[in-house]
């Protein structure tokens, strides 16, 4: 919405990577076995190298919204140091707190397409398992990396290695924190009050 409101390149690296993991190649393996075997974050060589792709792709001008990204500290310098690299800089982090219980509530009803990746809400965009998805006639499947255990690792990681970077740049004043477990349309709005001042 932030990316559409303002006209701003959209990077989210969850799903950037999700693509890569599907490419028969060494990088596109490893990044696979990460996320589907071992459910930790990828590695801070890899990220690099994709990030440092990605940025280097969008003209000077463009503004960018990063969706997954920083989640650990090295991730938080690398990326301050690219974007200083490409005369860019941090403006605003956004967190969007939710509880873990809603955290749970919202993955277990998370489908995605395998042919196109778009995600689909069950009992929202989708009735039941087994439909084809609307824009490319592909599979409506659960995430492979949407079970429970896959769940808990995610929310143990993001409380070991996520809330540390949220408060370093807490500290420098650029955290905007708004309340997430509201409809979309209502975090956003809180967002862009926040912008506004």
């Amino acid at each position: 919405m932030l990316a559409q409101k303002f006209d701003l390149e959209n990077i989210d690296m969850g799903k950037f990577l999700r693509e890569v993991a599907t490419q028969d190649t060494p990088i596109g393996r490893e990044i696979y076995e990460i996320q589907n075997v071992t459910k930790t974050l990828v590695p801070s060589r890899i990220l690099r190298e994709v990030l440092h792709l990605k940025i280097a792709s969008i003209p000077q001008e463009q503004g960018i919204v990063f969706d997954g990204v920083p989640r650990t500290m090295d991730q938080s310098e690398y990326l301050e140091e690219a974007l200083l690299e490409f005369g860019r800089k941090i403006d605003h982090i956004i967190f969007i707190n939710i509880s873990s219980e809603e955290s749970y509530r919202r993955i277990s009803k998370r489908w995605v397409c395998e042919k196109c990746k778009k995600v689909f809400i069950m009992g929202k965009d989708i009735r039941e398992e087994g439909e084809q998805c609307l824009e490319c006639d592909g599979r409506i499947v659960k995430r492979i990396d949407d079970t429970k255990e896959g769940i808990e690792k995610r929310l143990s990681v993001f409380r070991e290695e996520t809330l540390p970077v949220i408060e370093y740049f807490r500290k420098q004043g650029l955290v905007l924190e708004v309340d997430g477990e509201r409809e979309p349309e209502d975090v956003f709005e809180e967002i862009l009050a926040l912008l506004s001042r």
